[in-house]
């Protein structure tokens, strides 16, 4: 790789890390982590795959950090676990009624930020989104590969 290529792509990541920390930033809410705050999204969007293992891999979070914020949002009791019923060494997760109106009550914070940025880029925010979307299922393609090929080993 050409040396003017790596930089642009050392440019292009701090550009990315800046995008994300503003988002993160401008949506800060008091009784959430931004771990948190997402898992609790992923277990109201994506019931089905509300199992610790599963959030990790979806969010690209590590399984330490997933467990932990799993165990504040149940000491603070907006989700609570179930055993799996084909894994008993496994449970799944689903939001209390507490952790769902937590969810509704500061959905306006924290989404915000992208509310805003959408009127202000017009259509251009939906393509940025699909491209994101699109990159984000290269990644995890990628990850998955790599943990596949590491559970071989």
């Amino acid at each position: 790789m050409k040396e003017f290529e790596w930089l642009k792509m050392l440019e292009y990541q701090q550009e990315l890390h800046h995008f994300s920390r503003e988002l993160i930033t401008q949506s800060q809410n008091k009784t959430l982590t931004s771990c948190e705050r997402e898992l609790l999204a992923r277990i109201y969007l994506e019931p089905e795959e509300s199992t610790p293992l599963a959030l990790s891999k979806l969010s690209g979070m590590k399984k330490e950090s997933v467990s932990r914020s799993l165990k504040k949002l149940s000491e603070k009791g907006y989700i609570k676990k179930k055993k799996h019923p084909q894994d008993d060494r496994s449970y799944t997760l689903s939001l209390t009624k507490e952790g769902t109106e937590e969810l509704k009550q500061n959905y306006g914070a924290i989404l915000q930020p992208l509310y805003d940025l959408s009127r202000a880029m017009g259509n251009e925010f939906f393509t940025l989104f699909e491209l994101i979307i699109d990159a984000n299922k290269i990644i995890n393609q990628k990850s998955y590969n790599n943990l596949d090929e590491e559970e071989i080993n």
